[in-house]
């Protein structure tokens, strides 16, 4: 059986691969660069095991850093409206390990159980028709992540439930203390 870990990083490599595909076939299309980051106006739920490496990420940086990130996590726990505690000056401060969420936005998206397609108002304009294979169907690879997740949430015997990032930050630098 493969590491819930090394799954969840082939997953992440193909939707890097597919990104790549989708920005070859549709030059300039993809406006998703540093600074775009309307996408990132939100506090996301994240699973556990995605969770696990933003931490990891964190913990590497400065000590200032993290205490500026923590403050923001708190602040995002109480405002709904705010913005992810990682984004500092319209750039991802642990962009190297970012969710699969993240790095799927601004792609054309399939969102089966809204039977719709999804698509960022920065890209593809002018743009009448998308290749179906330059759609990135959400289904499995949410199956695959939830999966790989619970894999990793048995062995670990800790819980696969989806946390914000916000709360995931609060609890890994303060031990769960509240806002």
């Amino acid at each position: 059986m493969t590491d819930p870990q090394d799954a969840y990083l082939q997953l992440l490599a193909r939707v890097d691969d597919f990104t790549r595909r989708v920005s070859q076939r549709y030059p300039g299309m993809l406006q998703c660069q540093a600074g775009c980051d309307d996408c990132c106006r939100r506090d996301l739920s994240l699973f556990p095991i995605e969770i696990d490496r933003v931490l990891e990420q964190l913990a590497g940086l400065a000590p200032d850093q993290q205490r500026l990130v923590l403050d923001r996590a708190r602040a995002a726990l109480v405002d709904e409206e705010a913005a992810c505690p990682l984004l500092e000056e319209g750039l991802c401060l642990v962009y190297p390990v970012r969710p699969v969420i993240c790095r799927s936005h601004g792609l054309p998206l399939l969102i089966p159980e809204q039977d719709s397609l999804s698509i960022c108002p920065h890209n593809f304009k002018g743009l009448l028709d998308i290749e179906g294979e330059c759609v990135l169907d959400l289904t499995p690879v949410n199956q695959i992540l939830a999966t790989t997740n619970l894999l990793r949430s048995r062995a670990q015997e800790k819980s696969p439930e989806r946390i914000s990032i916000s709360r995931a930050i609060v609890e890994a630098l303060v031990g769960g203390e509240s806002p």
